[in-house]
């Protein structure tokens, strides 16, 4: 008996130590959460599942009552950035899932190209339009990220310094903001539309009657409000034919596309 509560100690210490400093809706810190030192049983074994990190979820029979027991009982730990959840005061019963997320955050020190772009916006010029007004030069720079993973997966870096070694020359760009705004939901579903409607061209015309990536009929396209844009759908952008043809979908779905 001695045994066990030394390791349920141990393991508790442990745990306790790890997990200082986290802070999250799901997550539970040992400061704010005091767990015994002692393994306390439920009267009866109940079945939940378990997933830990990238493993495949199991399912396990426990008499643990909370799932900080039954991180002791399992001899698991948290590192300082994990997160678990339900939190560690949850009482478990039937059914419950615990899921142990596995995060690391790293440095990586790097000397990369870097550019700088100023945007001016025009009322004068289509929204979605551009025009280059100096190409500019990148510099170069010494980039220090913090990058995140979770379960062993890449999920974002974040630039926490640079010490520039050659100043870039900025790139200028003009931008549009002449007309109405512009809608590129559905991106991938019209994408794909467009590769078998037209091969992925958003510019064509071969006279047939159908015209851009969409192969929209001219009426179809004054029907839908085309003409805020261009007279006819090769003469506007991808972003603007696209924009027209979600109009469309509020009202008709892919009806209209064959290759829908």
């Amino acid at each position: 008996m001695k045994k066990l509560i030394a390791t349920a100690a141990l393991s508790v210490a442990l745990f306790a130590g790890s997990a200082q400093g986290v802070a999250s809706a799901d997550t539970v810190t040992s400061s704010a959460t005091p767990v015994s030192t002692t393994f306390a049983k439920a009267n009866h074994q109940h079945k939940i599942t378990l997933k830990i990190g990238k493993k495949k979820a199991k399912t396990v029979r426990t008499k643990a009552r909370t799932v900080a027991d039954l991180l002791i009982q399992k001899k698991l730990t948290l590192g300082p950035y994990d997160k678990v959840r339900p939190a560690l005061t949850a009482r478990l019963t039937k059914g419950t899932k615990v899921v142990i997320k596995r995060i690391s955050l790293t440095t990586v020190t790097r000397t990369e190209k870097y550019v700088t772009v100023i945007k001016q916006k025009s009322k004068t010029m289509r929204r979605g339009h551009t025009k280059v007004l100096a190409v500019g030069k990148p510099g170069r720079s010494t980039n220090t990220y913090s990058v995140k993973r979770v379960n062993g997966k890449l999920k974002g870096k974040t630039l926490v310094t640079r010490v520039v070694l050659v100043e870039p020359v900025a790139r200028v760009i003009r931008v549009g903001t002449k007309g109405p705004k512009l809608n590129l939901a559905h991106l991938k579903m019209w994408n794909r539309i467009a590769r078998c409607e037209s091969g992925g061209n958003w510019h064509i015309n071969t006279g047939n009657g159908y015209y851009g990536g969409l192969q929209f009929a001219a009426a179809s396209w004054r029907g839908a409000g085309g003409r805020d844009f261009a007279s006819l759908p090769h003469r506007a952008t991808k972003a603007e034919q696209i924009t027209v043809a979600n109009r469309l979908y509020a009202k008709m779905g892919t009806r209209p596309w064959g290759c829908a």
